[in-house]
């Protein structure tokens, strides 16, 4: 274990510096001729979703560091060259613009939300630069060709799963549903309220709110008058602890349930006991007894903290299937693309990764509940 605390020592002073200037580069060539191999890296540095690109930079870089401590590639280490947009979809393509064409960086781990992630995925298509997609959930992200490849399912499938849990394990078939109004909250939304439909139960209110929003004392008030088995958030830490704090001062008690959106420990910390309860749909946890999942959260907790969440786990996972397709192919963008696309069962932190032919990953659903203010496993479907 000291061996770890070692490298996660390494990894998070590199990180922190990385995440201060949000604009490191190398300085050898791409291709693997040089010193390093340079694996970009874009996502929210700075703005309303810093602390989910922050905890993606530092699991990308946590995958990379150890690789590295090995020995790396061949004696040629990994470079994370890291760009910061803001959570901003124009900001993104600047960013991915200057990985591909001043950075010429082999591959690309994309830390970024779905707004940004659609946005750059024509020009990461067209450039023919292997990305990765760790957090966006957007079905679209993955459509256009065959260079962009998913580590989390998308959002339809955890808003279908939620559907099928509640009604079927939960029993409960008439659900309230606020969203947040971007591509994030309506995919799921989407999806859920067509599954539970379809399962015979009912949406029986609905309401999108925006990033930001803090006064929900109007909505909850009218989900209130539904008298709905649960009221289902869709969205993610900051806007849903706000909800959750809000629920029981208008009278409302009603369980929660959400996406892994929440899955933070930013979310149990805002929401306090009001989190207590809360089921959600995720992809990791953090007492999963795999060894893949022991040595992560151990170099992750070693030098910090606080304890990785989803976002840093898939993060790292991401990282985890560029590197293992390095080591099949080497640093050459058109094979690396496709022993991307051919990894099968891929032992990562937040499951045993495949790719089916559409390019999105093949693994379960997980769905933790909030208690003593931990994420504690309850199944996977």
């Amino acid at each position: 274990m000291k061996k770890g605390k070692l490298l996660a020592a390494g990894f998070l002073g590199l990180a922190l510096l990385m995440t201060g200037c949000g604009k490191q580069s190398g300085d050898s060539a791409s291709d693997g001729g040089g010193e390093t191999i340079k694996i970009g890296w874009y996502g929210p540095l700075t703005g309303y979703a810093a602390t989910d690109g922050t905890n993606s930079l530092n699991g990308a870089q946590l995958a990379i560091d150890k690789f590295n401590a090995a020995g790396g590639l061949d004696g040629k280490k990994l470079k994370l060259v890291a760009e910061d947009d803001q959570g901003k979809p124009e900001e993104a393509m600047k960013a991915v613009q200057k990985l591909i064409n001043k950075d010429q960086v082999t591959a690309i781990i994309d830390g970024a939300y779905s707004g940004s992630s659609k946005t750059v995925a024509a020009r990461v298509q067209e450039a023919k630069v292997p990305m990765v997609v760790s957090i966006a959930t957007h079905p679209d992200v993955t459509k256009g060709g065959k260079y962009i490849n998913r580590v989390i399912y998308t959002g339809p499938v955890q808003g279908e799963a939620m559907a099928e849990y509640a009604v079927n394990d939960l029993k409960m078939k008439n659900i309230a549903v606020l969203y947040v109004e971007a591509d994030y909250g309506t995919s799921i939304f989407g999806a859920f309220k067509s599954k539970l439909e379809e399962l015979q139960g009912k949406v029986v209110y609905e309401s999108a709110f925006k990033f930001g929003d803090k006064d929900y004392s109007s909505l909850l008030t009218s989900v209130k008058m539904t008298k709905p088995d649960a009221l289902y958030i869709v969205g993610y830490y900051n806007e849903a602890a706000a909800i959750a704090n809000q629920v029981k001062e208008v009278g409302l008690s009603v369980p929660l349930i959400g996406v892994d959106g929440l899955d933070t420990p930013k979310y149990p910390e805002l929401a306090t006991a009001n989190a207590e309860g809360t089921i959600l749909t995720t992809s990791f946890y953090l007492k999963d007894t795999r060894q893949v999942v022991k040595d992560f959260v151990a170099d992750w907790t070693g030098a910090r903290k606080d304890e990785p969440g989803m976002v840093a786990s898939q993060s790292y996972d991401a990282a985890l299937v560029i590197i293992d397709a390095l080591k099949k192919v080497g640093a050459d963008r058109e094979k690396l693309a496709d022993a991307i696309s051919q990894t099968k069962d891929l032992e990562g932190t937040s499951g045993k990764i495949s790719f089916a032919q559409d390019h999105e990953v093949v693994k379960p659903v997980i769905f933790v509940k909030v208690k003593d203010g931990k994420f504690d496993f309850v199944t996977a479907k």
